[in-house]
C-alpha cells in the first residue's frame, strides 16, 4: 500500500489522521472561512457551481454545498432533496454545452472535508478514454468564452419546487 501524499492543509494525508479529521468543522473549513467557493459560476439557493480556469477537462464543473457538511446524508431531507435537484439542474445545463457521451459524478471529500459533487462530461476524444478522470495526469487552460458559456447556461436554470 502507498503511503498518503500530503497536499498541505485542506487535503492529503488529513484524512487519515482521525484526530486531524475530527477538527474539520466549519470554523476550520477554508470555503466556510471564505464565505463561499472560488472560480462561481453560478448561485443557487443550496450550492454554487464552480470552474477554475485550469480543468482536467474543458466543460467541468464543480458543485459546492452552501451548508457545510462532508457528507449529503448530513443534510436535513428537505435540504438534500434541493441540492440534488440543483445539482442535477447544472448538470443538465453543463450537458446542453458539453454534448457529452456520458456525464460521470463524483463525490470524494478525502482532500477536502466539504460536501462537493464533480461533474465531468466525457466526450470520445477526451484525455482519460478508457479509463477515470484523474486531475493529477492532465489539465488544461479553458478560455473566458468556454467559461462564459457555461455560466450563461446556468444562469438559465429555473429551480422547481420539490414535491
Amino acid at each position: 500500500m502507498n503511503e498518503p501524499v500530503d497536499l498541505g492543509p485542506t487535503g492529503g494525508v488529513v484524512w487519515s489522521d482521525t484526530e486531524e479529521w475530527a477538527r474539520r468543522t466549519a470554523e476550520g473549513c477554508i470555503i466556510c472561512i471564505s464565505g463561499r467557493p472560488m472560480n462561481i459560476i453560478g448561485e443557487l439557493s443550496t450550492c454554487w457551481a464552480t470552474a477554475d480556469p485550469d480543468a482536467p477537462l474543458r466543460h467541468y464543473v464543480c458543485v459546492v454545498a452552501r451548508d457545510h457538511v462532508i457528507e449529503p446524508y448530513e443534510m436535513s431531507p428537505s435540504r438534500q432533496a434541493a441540492f440534488w435537484n440543483e445539482a442535477m439542474m447544472i448538470a443538465r445545463a453543463v450537458a446542453s454545452v458539453a454534448q457529452p457521451i456520458k456525464m460521470n459524478y463524483e463525490i470524494h471529500g478525502n482532500t477536502l472535508p466539504h460536501l462537493h459533487l464533480h461533474l465531468f462530461p466525457r466526450s470520445l476524444d477526451d484525455p482519460f478514454v478508457g479509463g477515470p478522470i484523474d486531475p493529477r495526469l492532465h489539465s488544461m487552460r479553458r478560455t473566458p468564452d468556454e467559461l462564459s458559456a457555461l455560466q450563461d447556461a446556468i444562469s438559465k436554470i429555473k429551480v422547481s419546487p420539490i414535491c
